[in-house]
């Protein structure tokens, strides 16, 4: 009892902001270039001698789930057409969660282009181009204490699940089963982002369920990978969206397709989140439900489930991210990826990557399509702070083995 008033008194002292290179690219995208025409942006780039390396788009969505700019979607949706009729083509969206400090803000999209950056380079020798979006959370600033509360944004995270981003996540869906050429995808949201692509995961299922199917369907989500940092939605959701999955094969049978990483320290998920579901469920009647854990079909706790984060439901937990001292040699790194994959493969447990290794659960199958991993805290220290050089490094790295690159 003592514990859950100590977490129920959080919220009350808290008013917390949502979530608190090889080659340089040009300085022309550091700066919304969404309206400048391909040609002009060439010419510049011809100009300064610096050959593109991938083209990002921002797309800023409201609160109530409205594009801003609409005209920027209408061009991106005609420029991803073209590129993926002519060219390979990956496409990496990125769904930031709400940020009120605007140097956080920036942080987050300069980190994000040095990401494209690096992995442009490297599926540049397959000859594939690299097109990045940047879907950025905009907030009304009507009301401070809407600004600044945490958990109002729960009422926001509905509301753009429904919103426009649909048609993003549809269009993208219609590319990736309709291109001529190769086109791969990768979805990564951080907290609200990322609940934002669980929802839209689950909105997805329930039109699936209402459609009659002749065969088996597919467990992609959208694209080659989603990959959700630090998600704030509880673990009870995520027992529901397994068990709406468990008659659909993974269209990879050894990549993983869904996988999620939560700081052991982000007390934001850990402490702040449950205070609220302790109060919404403090009268609820204790329940069971059947969860698969491995191989094992066990009873879950519902009440238990619905007031702790996904990242911090001990019994999901199938691998841990950890640091270690041994790092890899540039010579060592050429085969990184292509040693990984044999690895991964072949079921080696852990598996190393430069400076990180990613232990399995023994009680978890290999080449488990569905990771929720456990990440040190050296790693990620915190819920917004996920920029450090390892981290970065890993998730480069994890991309690449995901996608087969």
């Amino acid at each position: 009892m003592k514990k859950y008033i100590t977490i129920l008194l959080f919220p009350m002292f808290l008013l917390i902001s949502g979530c608190s290179e090889q080659k340089k690219h040009c300085d022309i995208f550091n700066a919304d270039t969404s309206h400048m025409s391909e040609i002009y942006k060439h010419y510049l780039l011809k100009k300064q001698k610096i050959e593109p390396l991938y083209e990002l788009r921002v797309i800023e969505i409201d609160e109530k789930g409205l594009f801003l700019e609409r005209y920027k979607f209408n061009e991106l949706k005609k420029y991803i057409k073209q590129k993926t009729q002519i060219k390979d083509t990956l496409i990496y969206i990125k769904i930031n969660g709400w940020q009120h400090d605007t140097s956080i803000d920036e942080l987050s999209l300069n980190n994000f282009k040095k990401q494209l950056n690096n992995i442009s380079n490297y599926v540049s020798k397959n000859k594939r181009d690299v097109i990045g979006i940047y879907v950025k959370l905009r907030e009304e600033k009507t009301s401070m204490f809407r600004y600044l509360t945490f958990f109002n944004k729960k009422k926001s995270i509905h509301q753009v699940s429904n919103g426009n981003i649909i048609e993003i996540w549809n269009f993208l869906k219609k590319i990736k089963d309709n291109s001529v050429s190769d086109t791969k995808i990768v979805t990564v949201g951080h907290s609200f982002g990322a609940d934002i692509i669980f929802n839209l995961m689950n909105i997805d299922n329930r039109a699936e369920s209402n459609e009659n199917h002749k065969y088996k369907k597919n467990l992609s989500g959208i694209g080659n990978l989603i990959l959700l940092i630090n998600p704030t939605f509880d673990a009870l959701k995520y027992v529901e969206f397994r068990k709406s999955n468990n008659n659909k094969e993974p269209s990879s049978k050894n990549n993983p397709i869904i996988s999620i990483f939560t700081s052991e320290s982000d007390w934001i998920t850990k402490y702040v989140l449950p205070a609220e579901r302790i109060i919404s469920n403090l009268f609820k009647q204790h329940n069971y439900m059947e969860a698969t854990i491995g191989e094992n079909k066990v009873l879950i706790n519902k009440k238990i489930a619905q007031i702790t984060s996904i990242g911090h439901f001990k019994p999901f937990i199938t691998h841990r991210l950890e640091m270690t001292n041994k790092s890899i040699s540039s010579t060592q790194y050429n085969k990184l990826i292509k040693n990984l994959k044999s690895d991964l493969v072949n079921g080696i447990n852990p598996l190393n990557f430069d400076k990180t290794i990613l232990v399995r659960n023994p009680i978890i199958k290999a080449n488990t399509p569905y990771l929720v991993v456990q990440v040190d805290k050296t790693l990620i220290p915190d819920h917004s702070n996920i920029f450090g050089k390892e981290i970065e490094t890993f998730f480069h790295d994890f991309l690449l083995l995901s996608i087969n690159e």
